[in-house]
């Protein structure tokens, strides 16, 4: 093939010799990726080569392609197989089991690519691009939210050039609807030969201390290729001094922090107010507080919880006059002291007593807001019955303010369902740690019966679910999963506010 200028750049590659002993001959096993056969599964019991194989694919193309023609993005789940493939300039990436967040950003690059070749329409694809999994069972069972996106990649992928290569230890390790759109399929030495897709007569008679051998779609058996140069030099690192050109492009990872100057405030007006970037395309969030008035947040101590409360406090103040909006701090810690002050800020409440004369006397001036009998339809529709600010309630440590004998915020529960129509948004955060319990508070009961928007962050995972079906687990700092009635569920690194900015 490589000696042979009219395969180079056609998804063309041996795999595998096939022994066929009536004929007394053995034949190469071409796998041709360009067309309905564009997704591969090689399956077969440990140590049969699976990770072996998929080397060989990988290298293959390689081989007959630049990285502006083919590139590959790996998930290794399969003991660290593939890592030695991350000098091939074709490699943009290889995510193993213990790095969830490469992992994560992986699928969301294909996915987002897949988004934007579909909006292109029906121009040809500039280039080939594979996903290659090796270990499908570690994808179902540690990362089962991203199944369903590799599967949607396998399912609409090949029409705007992406390919997904995978390796099992069983067929079974698929679903039948994934694993129907795998054309071209490998079946090394299984486990249990009962297993087999092809042949079980000729699945048991496969050798089982013999890595690489297994059988055709015929049921003659098979010894797969190893990609191997002569000399001392590995494979990837000769394909890359060979390569002047650019490689593939790297996945583009969340940053470990990103500072609130590099938001976008441009993106998003009015109370559509941007707290950080998605994990799937790396594009702005935002929350829509004339959509979805309310927001709760769940995280440990450090997690940037009132770090995103002084940064909405932050975006209110600078997008908005006073006379538009007003922010009623409640802080019994006073973390929130100083993050934002002068006429925006209508009250500051550091204690129980304060808290409790603040949100008599609130709720007594939002139920004024409410439409009465005389309030005319039109009205209604435009809210024109009452004039006044947008009103804010951040509370920070929720844990402490309903954690005395009586909350003091109780006047404003039964306010929260006509929010929309009286101006009234309250931004609830609260420590993790014994939040399953606490959801029967009357206010976050509430907040949970009206499909508030929330950020679960880091926690103990043993809290169960918190926000829809959202359970806590270990993050790093200013990161959480973003639960929203509309978009479903996103992992978000929140942007980091510091007083310059």
């Amino acid at each position: 093939m490589f000696a042979n200028p009219e395969l180079h750049g056609a998804l063309q590659v041996p795999i595998a010799v096939v022994d066929r002993p009536l004929d007394q001959r053995r034949d190469l096993l071409w796998f041709a990726l360009d067309g309905a056969a564009g997704h591969v599964a090689v399956v077969g019991a440990p140590r049969s080569g699976k990770s072996t194989a998929l080397h060989t694919l990988i290298c293959g193309l390689a081989l007959c392609h630049t990285p502006a023609e083919a590139r590959f993005y790996c998930l290794d789940f399969g003991g660290g197989g593939l890592s030695t493939l991350r000098d091939l300039p074709h490699v943009g990436g290889v995510a193993g089991r213990l790095d969830a967040t490469a992992v994560r950003r992986t699928v969301g690059e294909l996915t987002t690519l897949l988004a934007e070749r579909e909006r292109r329409g029906a121009d040809a694809p500039p280039d080939h691009v594979f996903l290659v999994v090796d270990g499908w069972s570690t994808l179902r069972g540690e990362f089962d939210d991203l199944e369903p996106l590799v599967a949607d990649l396998a399912g609409r992928g090949l029409a705007y050039g992406i390919h997904v290569l995978a390796s099992a230890t069983r067929w079974l390790d698929f679903r039948p609807a994934t694993r129907d759109l795998f054309g071209a399929r490998l079946e090394l030495r299984l486990g249990d030969p009962s297993d087999s897709m092809i042949s079980r007569k000729a699945a048991a008679d496969v050798p089982v201390d013999a890595p690489g051998r297994g059988v055709s779609s015929e049921g003659l058996h098979l010894l797969t290729l190893q990609p191997t140069l002569t000399g001392d030099t590995p494979l990837p690192k000769a394909v890359a001094t060979a390569w002047s050109g650019p490689p593939a492009p790297a996945v583009r990872l969340l940053p470990p922090a990103l500072p609130y100057a590099d938001l976008d405030l441009t993106a998003s007006t009015g109370l559509t107010l941007p707290i950080g970037i998605a994990e799937a395309d790396l594009r702005p969030v935002t929350i829509d507080f004339a959509t979805d008035p309310h927001f709760v947040l769940f995280g440990d101590a450090e997690c940037g919880k009132t770090n995103l409360l002084r940064l909405i406090a932050k975006t209110i103040v600078e997008r908005n006059p006073p006379s538009d909006a007003k922010l009623v701090i409640v802080d019994y810690r006073r973390t929130l002291l100083g993050a934002v002050s002068g006429p925006h800020v209508l009250e500051y409440v550091p204690s129980l007593q304060m808290a409790e004369t603040m949100a008599r006397g609130m709720a007594t001036a939002l139920e004024k807001r409410l439409p009465g009998p005389d309030i005319t339809t039109e009205q209604l529709r435009d809210r024109s019955w009452w004039d006044g600010p947008e009103v804010f309630f951040l509370i920070d440590d929720y844990d402490m303010v309903a954690g005395s004998s009586s909350n003091p915020l109780h006047f404003l529960v039964d306010l929260l369902p006509q929010a929309r129509d009286i101006g009234l948004h309250v931004i609830v955060a609260r420590r993790s740690g014994g939040a399953s319990r606490a959801l029967y508070d009357p206010l976050l009961q509430r907040l949970r019966e009206l499909d508030a928007p929330g950020l679960v962050m880091s926690g103990n995972r043993d809290e169960g679910p918190l926000v829809g079906n959202v359970r806590p687990s270990q993050q790093p700092p200013g990161r959480g999963v973003l639960v929203r009635r509309r978009d479903g569920v996103s992992i978000v690194q929140t942007a980091l506010f510091t007083e310059a900015g």
